[in-house]
């Protein structure tokens, strides 16, 4: 039993690097997307190719498919799922992130107690749920709004860009903490808005990830 847990205790641990692995690829090919529709092909800092006439991929593009040959043959998996593809969003991925958090958080269970119980089955959907969609929306939307801050601190072309990209994204999200802590004031500062947005969601992101893990214990203990 010691050594069934031990090897569920060991592919749990490779489960974690390679989700991560899979957030970092689909950023990048995000980027790598809208730095081709943006004409951005600059090999001084650009996104897109070494130069105007594609002699060679960016660093940035190098990266990502370095780490598609590692992640890809598991995205690849769900591509048949067509009903998640809609036009230039693919969704597949999402779905291969919860199937991967969902069984290693069912490993890391075993390794725990090495058994399987409802309470067992009940923490495995939470923290599951919790890790493969609700965490990973936290921790972009946090992405998002340090980079729209870091952004917003360039006067350059290219960062008014992103900057327009990513506005619509953050648009309800930062409007909340608006409504909550800036409504008396009359045009507020867009820095101090997006830096007010990134504590009060990290706040609530490391609260909910205690808070799940108190819930899980619990279950698991049932």
């Amino acid at each position: 039993m010691e050594f069934f847990k031990g090897v569920c205790s060991f592919l749990a641990g490779l489960a974690g690097p390679y989700s991560f692995l899979i957030v970092v690829r689909i950023i990048l090919s995000w980027i790598v997307g809208f730095s081709r529709m943006n004409g951005w092909r600059s090999g001084y800092g650009g996104y897109g190719y070494a130069n105007g006439n594609g002699a060679g991929p960016s660093g940035v593009e190098k990266a990502s498919d370095v780490i598609g040959r590692i992640v890809d043959p598991y995205l690849n998996l769900f591509k048949g799922i067509t009903s998640l593809r809609r036009s230039r969003v693919d969704f597949t991925p999402v779905v291969a992130l919860i199937v991967l958090n969902l069984i290693q958080s069912l490993l890391e269970m075993v390794a725990r107690t090495g058994r399987v119980s409802i309470g067992v089955l009940l923490a495995i959907a939470v923290q599951g749920l919790w890790s493969s969609l609700f965490a990973y929306l936290f921790v972009f939307l946090i992405i998002l709004l340090v980079v729209r801050y870091f952004l917003g601190r360039s006067p350059s072309y290219q960062a008014q860009n992103w900057i327009n990209a990513i506005d619509p994204i953050l648009d309800d999200p930062v409007k909340r903490v608006y409504k909550l802590f800036f409504r008396k004031m009359v045009n507020p500062d867009d820095q101090k808005l997006v830096l007010a947005s990134i504590v009060f969601y990290l706040i609530i992101f490391v609260a909910l990830k205690v808070g799940v893990g108190f819930l899980v214990d619990f279950l698991v203990s049932l």
